[in-house]
């Protein structure tokens, strides 16, 4: 069956950690997109896992899931990190296909629409890479994020992109086992993706200041935990026979 004719149940999965300002109108601007792509859609539903939110967070989500039937709440009781939520995410979704977004506001929901024909044409796994990091990143925050993509093309072979970000494909992909316990799960992700010959592709997105809150992505906590769990990949991927990684095309080359 070509891409263009498999059925799509799409999930759109959000973890959320005190976003009560911001989560409404993400959601709602979510489901307007989804109404855009009604026909080429199956069917959809909007994931939300409220971290262990100090604000009202939770009751938003439930006032909204209240109102539509297809918008679900997924809750920690406590702050358990961005790799549990996505985690719990991935495995609570019923899609045939995911799309992976923040709850903050900074990536709007016409990204779904600017990456998904990239899917129906026949890619597994469609990356969104943010063109304009430099204008709302600091130094150091571009810095590691272009030290782990130089670090998984010399340990792996394959460019993850920019792993952090958006991301839109088959349901098999995300819920595959990952031996990292930190953000570089989801490059972990991508790599293995290419491992087993799915068909990735970049394509540029839009991606806005943070209006509130801090991202901690990039703590030295997270930063040291992440590097750690690359070289782990590293060794046990050193013994894997089968290990050739896919080709991927880069933005601006036909994406």
């Amino acid at each position: 069956m070509s891409s263009s004719a498999k059925p799509v149940f799409l999930s759109i999965v959000m973890p959320a950690y005190n976003e009560q300002p911001r989560i409404e109108a993400v959601i709602r601007e979510h489901v307007e997109a989804i109404i855009k792509l009604a026909d080429s859609l199956d069917d959809w539903e909007i994931v939300c896992l409220d971290d262990g939110s100090r604000d009202d967070t939770t009751g938003v989500i439930e006032r909204l899931s209240l109102e539509n039937r297809k918008i679900r709440l997924l809750r920690h009781a406590q702050n358990k990190g961005i790799f549990q939520s996505l985690n719990d995410l991935y495995f609570n979704a019923r899609g045939t296909h995911i799309y992976c977004t923040g709850s903050d506001g900074q990536w709007p929901a016409s990204n779904l629409l600017k990456i998904f024909p990239t899917l129906r044409a026949g890619a597994d796994l469609v990356i969104g890479v943010r063109q304009n990091r430099r204008a709302v990143y600091s130094l150091r925050r571009r810095f590691i994020s272009h030290g782990y993509d130089l670090l998984t093309r010399m340990l792996f072979g394959v460019a993850t992109g920019d792993a952090g970000s958006i991301k839109l494909g088959v349901r098999d992909i995300f819920v595959v086992h990952v031996i990292s316990r930190s953000p570089f799960a989801e490059a972990e992700r991508i790599i293995r993706a290419s491992k087993r010959r799915y068909r990735i592709q970049f394509v540029p997105i839009e991606f806005l200041p943070r209006m509130h809150g801090k991202a901690k992505g990039a703590s030295l906590r997270n930063v040291v935990a992440s590097v750690r769990d690359c070289f782990r990949l590293a060794r046990q991927m050193k013994h894997e026979k089968t290990y050739q990684p896919a080709a991927t095309r880069q933005p601006g080359n036909g994406s």
